[in-house]
């Protein structure tokens, strides 16, 4: 006599565990998952080329800063807690403004300069903040 206990079990597919770490596709991850692998930043960039100064600081609420020299630019927005991003996520941010730079018709309105450099800074959370103080 068959067991009906094992019908649920298609013996025509493949079932494969995932690798040890390895998420399900059917889990979905925590709020504190998400965060820890997309964590919530602000950007600056450093520029150049511009009449006021050779080097322009973007950074939060379009905040604009113009300065002679590379290392000051440099030294005042490490100084608000800003870091270089790693190679591959500075590129991609680079080729994302350019990219989109160059979209506007005819072109932008002001001078966008040469982007030199894409900070960031991470930003706490409600729940980091509250476990901080």
């Amino acid at each position: 006599m068959e067991s009906n206990a094992l019908a649920l079990i298609d013996p025509t597919t493949k079932h494969q565990r995932n690798p040890p770490g390895a998420i399900s596709p059917d889990v979905v991850p925590s709020a504190s998952q998400l965060r820890r692998a997309f964590p919530i930043m602000n950007i600056a960039t450093i520029s150049s080329g511009f009449e006021k100064g050779d080097f322009l600081v973007r950074e939060e609420k379009g905040q604009r800063v113009y300065f002679d020299f590379f290392e000051e630019a440099f030294n005042y927005i490490a100084y608000k807690g800003y870091i270089r991003m790693t190679g591959e996520d500075e590129k991609e941010w680079m080729d994302t403004m350019n990219n989109v730079h160059a979209s506007v018709k005819g072109g932008m309105k002001y001078n966008t300069g040469k982007l030199l450099m894409v900070l960031y800074k991470p930003l706490l959370s409600d729940d980091e903040r509250d476990f901080a103080n």
